[in-house]
């Protein structure tokens, strides 16, 4: 199977479970109000938070070791430890909330004990899925991640629409189905796992390379989230709906930068050294075409899908709307994220892991910096811009390095040409729009689509790569 086709087919999949929190938008937009719909966009950026703490690099570790020793020693290792490790820190960190209720007062027990057994359940899933990756089952993972949007779909409308639940109706539904997909995912983990392979000096060595990814980790979801805890607390919680919204349908480049990587990283992985330059920049010519086409229809279209209406709802609610101008902001931004993807390699293959926290703190600190700075002035814009500028730092700071390390060549100017064609069209569409002419809009979007085909076809020919 070819590199492109089997990253297509982890694209499905990825892109099927993180496209769940984008079918959930319209049933959050139009049953919840922008308070409540910010709090469940806060619990998810915890979510994310916490999955970072309960990894803590492990996941990379397994990753680095797979192809190195015994398959069922490191997996077997890997698993176990983070199974009683997960135990031991959802107790640890109950108990200091029980704690902390008690002496500041205040309630929602049930509420955090959920929160931490999804956060427990979906760091175990989240390894199998990373075997999965490693083991080329495709289509295992699609499967799962198709049943996962399924039950999602369903159990949030069951518990939101039709019991009126609320936010604890959303929480019902992610710990439901966090625990269908942790069974659904044993099978293929425990088929590998025992328990005398266990060896406590991999474990030490595997901690050791996880410990130096566990802050580039950390420092990733704390650019994605802190935009959202900071504008909570310069402006409101009506504001991070806003905000959450925007940033959810921006966040379509993001779904297709991961789920590239989902690919990407066991590829340059295991690609002999002889052929590593020549297919990483062909790889990447034709990804930055991909990201930059995906961008440009995005930020073209969102006034269009936004007012999408089925019945009485709309597709995203009308009071969510304004959120959506942050839209070609988060794009480009999730660009930068996807060239600074490209240039990892390096980061595996020439053993530079020391440099992965530098580059991530740097861009943290950008990013927290531009929100103190920019957030109290332009409220949900200078968040986004936040985040632009944190992942050109990032982009900028590793390409420097790579210079070094692992030049990568790109086809520039058929990329350049590219860019200023999208931008072109991007200023038409919206010109268009705002004169109401959708009809000549999308036929605008018709004529970019073949047009770019005529960039990326040739692009993706060039690529002979194979299994």
């Amino acid at each position: 199977m070819t590199f492109w086709k089997t990253t297509t087919i982890y694209g499905l999949g990825f892109i099927a479970l993180r496209a769940i929190s984008f079918l959930l938008l319209p049933l959050y937009t139009n049953l919840l109000s922008n308070t409540d719909a910010g709090w469940v966009f806060i619990i998810y950026t915890l979510l994310a938070f916490l999955n970072v703490i309960y990894t803590h690099g492990m996941n990379a570790a397994l990753l680095k070791f797979f192809h190195s020793s015994n398959q069922k020693e490191i997996i077997t290792t890997s698993t176990v430890y983070s199974a009683v490790s997960s135990l031991i820190l959802s107790f640890l960190l109950f108990f200091l909330y029980f704690i902390y209720t008690k002496i500041q007062g205040g309630e929602n027990h049930i509420i955090v004990l959920y929160i931490l057994c999804i956060a427990a359940l979906d760091m175990l899933s989240a390894k199998s899925n990373i075997l999965l990756r490693l083991l080329e089952r495709p289509l295992y993972y699609l499967s799962i991640c198709c049943v996962n949007v399924v039950l999602s779909i369903g159990l949030n409308i069951y518990f939101i629409k039709i019991c009126n639940m609320g936010i604890m109706g959303a929480i019902n539904a992610l710990l439901l189905v966090s625990i269908i997909q942790f069974l659904l995912l044993c099978p293929i983990i425990l088929s590998f796992i025992q328990i005398n392979m266990f060896n406590y000096q991999l474990l030490t060595k595997m901690l050791s390379i996880g410990m130096r990814f566990f802050p580039a980790a950390m420092f990733f979801v704390l650019i994605e989230m802190s935009d959202r805890w900071m504008l909570g607390y310069f402006t409101n919680i009506h504001e991070v709906g806003l905000y959450g919204a925007g940033y959810k349908i921006g966040g379509v480049v993001l779904l297709v930068v991961n789920s590239f990587n989902l690919n990407w990283q066991p590829f340059y992985l295991k690609t002999k050294l002889n052929n590593r330059v020549p297919a990483f920049e062909q790889i990447g010519n034709c990804f930055i075409l991909i990201m930059v086409f995906f961008a440009t229809l995005l930020s073209s279209l969102w006034p269009v899908f936004f007012q999408l209406n089925f019945g009485s709802y709309s597709l995203i609610g009308e009071t969510f709307w304004e959120g959506g101008k942050i839209i070609p902001i988060i794009c480009i931004s999730y660009i930068f994220y996807g060239l600074f993807i490209l240039q990892m390699p390096s980061i595996f293959l020439k053993s530079k892991q020391n440099w992965a926290p530098v580059i991530w703190g740097s861009g943290l600190l950008i990013n927290i910096l531009t929100n103190i700075a920019l957030i109290p002035i332009w409220g949900m814009f200078g968040a986004a811009y936040a985040t632009l500028f944190a992942y050109i730092v990032m982009f900028v700071f590793i390409a420097f390095k790579n210079k070094n390390w692992m030049p990568l060549q790109y086809n520039i100017k058929q990329i350049f040409s590219f860019i200023l064609f999208s931008i072109t069209v991007y200023c038409l569409a919206h010109t268009l729009i705002l004169y109401n002419n959708i009809l000549y809009m999308l036929g605008i979007t018709i004529i970019y689509i073949g047009i770019s085909a005529l960039y990326i076809v040739p692009a993706y020919q060039q690529l002979k790569i194979n299994e």
